[in-house]
C-alpha cells in the first residue's frame, strides 16, 4: 500500500464523522472481477485496495464510484456513459475507467492509453459537459495524498476565496510538482493576486510539464510581453510558434495572428531582431488564410523597417477613450483592470491603450489584485 492510500484509509477510518463522509460496505470480489472482465484489464491495485474497503463511500469533496449497479455514482455506469459518448466498447483502451465525481461535477478517471500496466495509468479530469480532459495526477497515490491534505487544511471549511484557491493549488504542487495544472492553478491566483511575475514563472514551469496545458504558453507570453520580459517572451513565444496542427491551435486558445499581434509590441525590447523575424516567419506559414498571411507579414516589415505596425485584431470591442493626462489615463486603466473591465487580451490588442504599453507602464496595470 502506498503512503498516500494508506494516509487515506487511515484518515476515513479515524474520522468516520467527518462532514461530507458516508462510509459504506466493501466490494464484493464478484463486482470487481466484472468490471475487470468488461475493461479486459486488471484494475489498479490502489483503486482495488480502497473499494474493499470503501466501496461508493461519499467523501468530503465528492463521491467513490461504486462498482455495483448501473447508475450515474457506479463505475459500470459511468464507464457504459463514456463508452457510448465516444462510439466505442467499453473494453476499448481509449475509454476512461473512472472511479470518482467531484462536487463540481467533473469525473475523475484512469487514462488506461498511458500502457498496458494498469498500476501505470495517471488520472484525468474529464468535464461531463464540454467534454474537456486533463491529467490532474500523475498516480493515484497523489490524489489520495491531496484529498487528505486538504481535508486536513485549516482553511477547508472556508468560504472560497483567492488566498484558499492559491494554497491548494501550492499543496498540489508540492505533492506533485510535475503536474501542469498544479503550476497553472498556482499561477492564475498569482495572476489574479497582482504578482505577474511570480504568475508568469508558475506558467512557464506548467508548459514544461509532460503533457504541459497546450495554453500555458499563450497566458505566459501575454504577461512576459506586459511586463517586457524578453527573455519569458522568446522562451514561451518560440514554443507558441513551433509549427502545429489547427487542433493544437485550438487548444492553445490563441492563433498565429494573435500572437503575431502580441509579439510585435516587443520590437523595440527584443535584440537582435532576427530572433523576433524567425518567430514571425513560422507564425506566417502556419496561418490559415491569406489575409492571416498577409497580416503577420505586415507585422515582421514593422518589425525589421521601424514603421507602424498594422491594426492588431482585438478579441472583443471596447471603447477605450483615455484621458489626454497620462496619470489619469493610467489610473482608469488600472481601475478598470481591478473590476474586471478590461483583462490582458485588451491591453496587448486594443490600440487604445498602445501608448501605455509603449511607455512601459503594462506591469504597473497587471499589478492589480482582482480578488474573486
Amino acid at each position: 500500500m502506498h503512503h498516500g492510500v494508506q494516509a487515506l484509509v487511515g484518515w476515513l477510518s479515524a474520522n468516520p464523522s467527518f462532514p461530507g463522509v458516508e462510509l459504506r460496505g466493501s466490494a464484493t470480489g464478484a463486482h470487481l472481477a466484472a468490471i475487470e472482465d468488461s475493461i479486459l484489464s486488471p484494475l489498479p491495485a490502489d483503486l482495488r485496495l480502497i473499494l474493499r474497503r470503501h466501496n461508493g463511500a461519499r467523501l468530503p469533496s465528492g463521491q467513490l464510484l461504486s462498482t455495483d449497479g448501473d447508475h450515474e455514482t457506479s463505475i459500470p455506469g459511468v464507464l457504459k456513459e463514456l463508452a457510448t459518448r465516444m462510439g466505442l466498447p467499453v473494453n476499448d483502451p481509449e475509454v476512461l475507467l473512472p472511479f470518482f465525481r467531484s462536487d463540481d461535477g467533473g469525473i475523475l478517471a484512469f487514462d488506461r492509453t498511458a500502457g498496458p500496466v494498469a498500476d501505470t495509468w495517471p488520472i484525468v479530469d474529464y468535464d461531463m459537459e464540454s467534454e474537456e480532459l486533463r491529467l490532474v495526477f500523475r498516480t493515484f497515490d497523489g490524489w489520495c495524498r491531496l484529498c487528505v491534505a486538504e481535508w486536513t487544511a485549516s482553511d477547508f471549511r472556508e468560504p472560497f476565496t483567492l488566498d484558499k484557491y492559491l494554497r491548494a493549488g501550492e499543496r498540489h504542487v508540492q505533492i506533485e510538482p510535475d503536474v501542469s495544472v498544479a503550476h497553472a492553478t498556482v499561477a492564475h491566483a498569482l495572476r489574479r493576486a497582482g504578482e505577474p511575475e511570480r504568475a508568469l514563472s508558475s506558467y512557464l514551469t506548467a508548459a514544461h510539464c509532460v503533457p504541459a496545458l497546450p495554453w500555458s504558453d499563450w497566458e505566459a507570453l501575454k504577461i512576459a510581453v506586459l511586463l517586457r520580459d524578453a527573455r519569458a517572451v522568446q522562451e514561451a513565444g518560440g514554443r507558441l510558434c513551433s509549427r502545429a496542427p489547427g487542433a493544437r491551435w485550438r487548444a492553445r486558445e490563441t492563433t498565429p495572428e494573435l500572437v503575431a499581434d502580441v509579439l510585435g509590441h516587443m520590437a523595440a525590447v527584443i535584440r537582435p531582431k532576427e530572433s523576433l523575424l524567425q518567430l514571425f516567419d513560422h507564425l506566417r506559414e502556419q496561418a490559415e488564410d491569406a489575409p492571416g498571411r498577409e497580416h503577420i507579414g505586415a507585422i515582421r516589415r514593422a518589425v525589421f523597417e521601424g514603421g507602424p505596425p498594422p491594426p492588431t485584431h482585438p478579441i472583443r470591442t471596447l471603447n477605450v477613450a483615455l484621458s489626454e493626462d497620462p496619470d489619469v489615463a493610467l489610473s482608469s486603466v488600472k481601475q478598470a483592470y481591478r473590476d474586471g473591465t478590461i483583462r490582458d487580451d485588451d491591453l496587448l490588442l486594443e490600440p487604445g491603450f498602445r501608448p501605455l504599453l509603449e511607455r512601459g507602464l503594462g506591469g504597473d496595470i497587471i499589478r492589480q489584485a482582482r480578488p474573486f
